[in-house]
């Protein structure tokens, strides 16, 4: 196969994230079809070989979990087991398959073709969600949004209910603000993997982020950016001779952080307001996630979600809600101490990364693995080839990158 042929594989990747949250089909009320739901078929364009010794250990991991959770959970409605679990077997098959595959290498000569590939889809996604903010600063609504969702795998009718309120949020090509966010800050790992500083993608990904309103997106960005920061400065050799320039670009962030100060501390606050979306994500589900760890009928099988989260009467806004919008907290309720033993050892290996990253953090390696384990608070729809998208794509491309040839 030609190198040509191997970049035009791989700009389907950039491209992807334009339409990856566009239903393509319906399957039943849960299951929507995307491009991204034949992402295993999309893999094999860029596959050059494969560990099958890391793909039986990953399908093992997961089969695992299966039949952990098939025993131990508790059935709150079976109609829904099957589609949620082969949900689950996907997310491992497209997890594992990244992880156990070689990929093709991109040439340099065509690095700039991918990259310039990558500017255009944030300048489309970022103009989109500037649009949509104009319009809710104009008009009080926003049709564009409205628009644009009836073309989306969920509707963001609540977000249009929040605007309807007064609130300033975005969604972009995305069902709701925190994937938009999510997908913004993947796109942007995915750039960093070529190895080159990107200041004017930056500040656009930066505004996308703020323009979504969502806190994690914020957060995150800004512990990826000074942990950059330290990994570059706190260095013997970079003190020495970068220093201007690291006191120059820590002041450059403080006043960006002083100014977006009354909005973080604004969502800050929002953790003890019931009702918040803040609440929802972090404090609400605490007493289920409690629960799930130290009772034996706490851990529940899937499917059978929407009616446990119920039953705790925890308010999403006005409505009770049915649905766990932290990944993190989905996963100790379906595996209880099992989730947790994962965490730890996966957060140990990041952590062992730390040290020999100052000075020679090649491509954000930290950040990269630790989006992971943070991207489980942006959203609880982990168990969606769309959100397994977003996790993989940077590491594709790592694995790519790092074979490349003249």
């Amino acid at each position: 196969m030609s190198r040509s042929i191997r970049v035009c594989s791989y700009l389907i990747l950039p491209f992807t994230y334009l339409v990856v949250n566009v239903k393509l089909a319906q399957i039943g009320a849960s299951f929507p079809i995307t491009v991204v739901t034949f992402m295993p078929a999309i893999l094999l364009l860029f596959l050059e070989r494969i560990s099958l010794k890391k793909l039986f250990i990953a399908l093992g991991i997961g089969a695992g979990l299966t039949i952990y959770n098939y025993i131990f959970g508790k059935s709150l409605d079976a109609s829904k087991y099957v589609t949620s679990t082969l949900l689950f077997v996907y997310i491992v098959v497209i997890i594992g398959m990244t992880w156990s595959c070689r990929f093709k290498p991109i040439s340099l000569r065509n690095h700039r073709k991918l990259l310039r590939a990558f500017y255009l889809v944030v300048g489309i996604i970022v103009m989109i969600a500037a649009a949509e903010m104009a319009q809710i600063l104009l008009t009080g609504g926003s049709s564009l949004i409205e628009n644009i969702s009836k073309f989306l795998i969920y509707s963001n009718s609540y977000v249009l209910n929040f605007i309807s309120f007064g609130g300033k949020r975005t969604t972009a090509l995305y069902f709701e603000p925190a994937f938009f966010a999510l997908a913004l800050i993947s796109i942007w790992l995915s750039i960093k993997q070529f190895g080159i500083k990107t200041p004017k993608t930056d500040v656009m990904i930066l505004a996308g982020i703020v323009l979504s309103g969502s806190f994690s997106g914020v957060m995150t960005f800004i512990m990826f950016y000074l942990l950059e920061w330290a990994f570059q400065y706190l260095n013997k050799s970079a003190i020495r001779k970068k220093l201007p320039l690291a006191i120059i670009s820590l002041a450059v962030f403080m006043v960006g952080l002083v100014l977006g100060f009354p909005y973080i501390a604004e969502r800050i606050g929002e953790l003890g307001t019931a009702g918040s979306s803040s609440y929802y994500r972090i404090i609400g589900p605490l007493v289920m996630v409690g629960y799930s760890l130290t009772n034996i009928d706490g851990i529940v099988r899937f499917g059978s979600l929407y009616e446990y989260v119920a039953s705790f009467g925890i308010f999403n806004g006005a409505d009770v809600g049915k649905t766990i919008d932290n990944g993190l907290y989905l996963l100790i309720i379906y595996f209880s101490w099992f989730a947790v033993a994962l965490t730890v050892w996966y957060m140990t290996k990041v952590a062992k990364m730390v040290p020999a990253a100052f000075g020679n953090n090649r491509n954000y390696r930290v950040q990269l693995y630790l989006f992971m384990p943070l991207s489980l608070f942006f959203t609880g729809s982990i168990f969606s080839p769309e959100y397994a998208f977003l996790i993989v794509c940077p590491f594709i491309l790592r694995k790519a990158l790092a074979q490349t040839v003249s």
